[in-house]
């Protein structure tokens, strides 16, 4: 029998750090076939899925394995929320982008600011409105809310940039929102960590249809410095994760 995975439409696309096409093919996971760009070394999946095959997988599911873990969200989005407020003594506009069901927006709200959430996904959307009583959540892309330029003081975007089909405009509107002494304060799985497995196939970040790159500090600092942003702090993690504040050049 023939596999769902393999008929699916996949899209080429050039590298989005460096616009290279020369690639060097590592494996294939459910028909999706990861490669590593020879000029820069950026790993992702290209070909890829279309669009709207990637944006179909963000459904009522994605948004309940968090929703069933509320208790220890919540305990995590505080801590984040807290501990980026005291490092650079920020207030005013949050926004958080990927908000899902809303934890990080409540926990801002609880810190003194005025909190906004963006995501794609309804049902967390719905979740945190009708749950946690948010006013301030968008359901849609960030380019769609048309927020005002240097608007926020501080921006996050927790396990998102992994999921972007296009990095560069995401970021570009990014920094065009971003107030010019504000911080963006992001995570991603980190390639580049010495817990990834030696055997890379292996990996459980490596998600086809839904992770679609895979940076490591030095893929990761490329990319921003392309879109005129730097990473002014990392932070140590035990799981192989990116952990980085990020500021205006």
């Amino acid at each position: 029998m023939d596999n769902p995975k393999i008929e699916k439409k996949l899209e080429k696309i050039s590298c989005p750090i460096c616009a290279g096409n020369s690639f060097k093919h590592l494996f294939e996971k459910a028909g999706e076939p990861f490669v590593q760009c020879h000029n820069c070394e950026l790993t992702l999946i290209n070909p890829r899925p279309s669009l709207s095959d990637i944006t179909a997988g963000y459904d009522a599911s994605y948004s309940a394995g968090y929703t069933k873990k509320a208790t220890k969200k919540k305990r995590r989005a505080s801590h984040r929320v807290k501990r980026l407020k005291k490092e650079y003594k920020i207030s005013g506009r949050w926004l958080d982008v990927g908000c899902s069901a809303g934890f990080v927006v409540e926990a801002a709200v609880c810190n003194g600011f005025q909190a906004f959430g963006v995501d794609i996904e309804k049902a967390g959307i719905e979740y945190g409105q009708k749950t946690l009583h948010l006013e301030n959540l968008a359901e849609g892309t960030l380019s769609e809310q048309d927020y005002p330029s240097a608007h926020f003081h501080a921006i996050s975007a927790y396990d998102v940039l992994e999921h972007v089909p296009d990095l560069n405009n995401f970021l570009k509107e990014l920094k065009r929102i971003l107030h010019p002494k504000g911080v963006l304060d992001l995570g991603t799985p980190d390639i580049g960590h010495w817990r990834v497995p030696k055997i890379l196939s292996h990996w459980n970040e490596l998600k086809p249809s839904e992770h679609l790159y895979y940076f490591n500090k030095g893929t990761l600092n490329q990319l921003l410095d392309k879109n005129e942003l730097r990473i002014d702090k990392v932070r140590w993690s035990i799981k192989p994760s990116l952990k980085v504040t990020i500021t205006h050049q």
